[in-house]
């Protein structure tokens, strides 16, 4: 036996004594144990403890890898490694069990089955235990039962070498995957798509993308935080980041029956829950801010519409404060406004008015805690048949105020750097518009928009949304327009974004990508046989209508808003949120159209990861 030493990095090809997978066809949920016994187990080479582990099985038409974490990990003698998961599928990971003891045996236990057994037959099936450099494998081809719902295998002899891992990748200059579909005129037929595990990481065709559920199942406990996760877990909005400025910590809800604690914050690298929020924090409408400098603190409106705050999650403190002169309507620019990119202005509004606070002045104004807040602007009187303030923001470099009206229609301020007072911004009389006029500041009408600054345009502020003149397929001022549109601020210039032929209808528009400028992140609506048809994608903002196309949503959403998968980047842009109830193309295994969770897609390259 070679159980007192470890072994170089290598694979392990092992006898399977039994391999067992199932999977409830009315729940989705399953198990899977492994054992194997011979040839000799041998320790790893790393220790787990260090490194953690992955589990990966193969089936017939899909390649799962969940996590082991190391902080699961331990050794109770020597050389023997034991990882224990008691919360599974809940915690870290599906796996409730793994040991590996060298010269005796290899056992791994999970509460899923990786992957969907919904198929009538899997026929051969691989699994691969890895701790660094070492693959422990066993592959069966002649499984004694070989069912929808069940795969049961035993005396599976070992093969001469383990599975291939999956083909290496390479990094785009920008630290994307390099097998990114970028292909802008292609139509995919939206595959069947079981729906994924807690935590495990699935690349469902036709991109390839991995995707992550980072919300576990109604009901499951949010180890390692105490509480319960409930039927609606996923984050804020399109445009709300989730990530705060390093990408070490994500924010989203847990709402539902039972659900505790809400807002949860997760490891930004690992997933798992990290902390509730604090006592003391009278949380409402917040935004992380957006630079390194204040990367743990949040800026806050509270639910009176009465205190703004700058409020530090991790150490419970607030950091900043002020009382504002006229209530706020639901919070920062009515729920869908943003600070500045570089933190310091942000746009109030209330019913009728809107003005802008300036959270960290610079000379020649006087510094924090110099209160600094301009003048409230009555914008009631808009020369529209409905004046209603839908949302307000700050433009992305603190230049410009918008207010979008009831029906999208946006209205520029500007606003004097000296007072912080609002004024409309008049447009080119020649420019376009649907609604309100050139000299009151309105521009092209925007639905699910968001502001950037644009790097292939001097960095001029400029909002990116969908067609809300509903003029797709038409010229106006020599565009043609496509359902996604990005128009200039300071003269309601036009552009194109997407070409119209054969487009599925646009949904929501995210530039939170703050450190990626020139793209902007996009859903679609689901219109089999169309380009972009249920997917999210990227397109970039010179107009060029180059793209990226990441997954498919799988969420049916009508009447649901929550339901909306409402994509959200990371700052890096490389990761992206989306909600899902995962009700639509899920073939033998979908979720509750009631029961919506996050997933993460990770187009990140090699060496790439934050």
């Amino acid at each position: 036996m070679l159980c007192g030493r470890a072994a170089p990095a290598a694979d392990h090809p092992q006898d399977a004594l039994h391999l067992t997978l199932k999977q409830s066809v009315t729940s989705g949920r399953g198990r899977a144990k492994w054992v194997s016994r011979a040839p000799a187990v041998i320790s790893p080479a790393a220790d787990p403890r260090s490194v953690g582990g992955t589990l990966r099985i193969i089936g017939l038409y899909q390649d799962v890898t969940v996590p082991l974490p190391a902080g699961d990990w331990s050794s109770p003698s020597s050389q023997v490694y034991r990882f224990r998961n008691k919360e599974a599928p809940a915690g870290p990971s599906p796996v409730k069990l793994a040991l590996i003891a060298p010269g005796s045996r290899l056992t791994v236990s999970a509460d899923t089955s990786g992957i969907d057994l919904g198929d009538p037959h899997q026929g051969t099936v691989s699994v691969a235990l890895t701790v660094g450099g070492d693959t422990y494998c066993s592959t069966c081809t002649t499984p004694v039962k070989d069912e929808p719902g069940r795969y049961v295998a035993a005396a599976c002899e070992a093969r001469a070498v383990c599975p291939p891992p999956p083909p290496p990748l390479s990094s785009t200059p920008d630290g994307f995957r390099s097998d990114l579909m970028t292909n802008p005129t292609a139509v995919f037929t939206e595959p069947q798509t079981p729906k994924p595990a807690y935590l495990a990481t699935v690349s469902p065709g036709p991109f390839g993308t991995p995707i992550i559920q980072i919300a576990n199942d109604p009901g499951l406990r949010t180890s390692p935080v105490t509480g319960t996760w409930g039927t609606d877990a996923r984050h804020v909005y399109s445009t709300q980041q989730p990530w705060n400025a390093d990408e070490t910590l994500i924010t989203i809800e847990n709402r539902g029956t039972r659900a505790s604690p809400s807002p949860l914050i997760l490891d930004g690298s690992t997933y798992e829950p990290k902390s509730g929020p604090c006592s003391n924090y009278p949380l409402w409408d917040y935004r992380w801010h957006p630079t390194l400098a204040h990367a743990h603190e949040q800026i806050n409106v509270t639910a009176d519409g009465l205190e703004l705050m700058w409020f530090d999650v991790v150490s419970c403190t607030k950091t900043r404060s002020w009382t504002l002169p006229i209530t706020a309507s639901y919070g920062i620019g009515s729920g869908k406004g943003n600070p500045s990119n570089d933190g310091r202005f942000v746009v109030i509004a209330g019913t009728t008015q809107v003005y802008v606070v300036d959270m960290d002045p610079q000379p020649p104004s006087a510094p924090y805690p110099n209160n600094r807040i301009g003048p409230p602007l009555d914008v009631s009187d808009c020369g529209l048949t409905d004046c209603t303030i839908a949302s307000a923001r700050i433009s992305a470099s603190g230049k410009y105020g918008v207010v979008f009206y009831t029906g999208d229609n946006i209205r520029v301020f500007d606003v004097d750097p000296a007072t912080l007072a609002l004024t409309p911004h008049a447009m080119p009389t020649s420019s376009y518009r649907c609604a309100g006029t050139a000299a009151a500041g309105y521009i092209y009408s925007l639905g699910h928009a968001d502001v950037a600054l644009n790097p292939f345009d001097n960095d001029e502020d400029v909002i990116v949304g969908q067609d809300e003149c509903h003029l797709s397929g038409q010229t106006v001022d020599g565009v043609l327009i496509g359902h996604v549109l990005l128009v200039r601020l300071r003269d309601d210039a036009i552009v194109a974004l997407t070409d119209p032929s054969n487009e599925a209808y646009a949904d929501h528009i995210s530039t939170r990508n703050l450190n990626r400028p020139g793209w902007a992140y996009v859903d679609y609506f689901q219109e089999d046989g169309m380009r972009f048809s249920d997917e999210v994608i990227a397109v970039k903002l010179d107009g060029s209508k180059a793209v990226q196309r990441f997954a498919h949503k799988h969420s049916v959403f009508d009447g649901c808003y929550r339901c909306e998968s409402h994509p959200a980047p990371s700052m890096d842009g490389r990761r992206i949120l989306f909600a899902s109830n995962w009700a639509e193309h899920c073939g033998t295994f979908c979720g509750s159209t009631t029961d919506i969770e996050d997933y993460l897609i990770d187009a990140r390259g090699p060496q790439s990861s934050p």
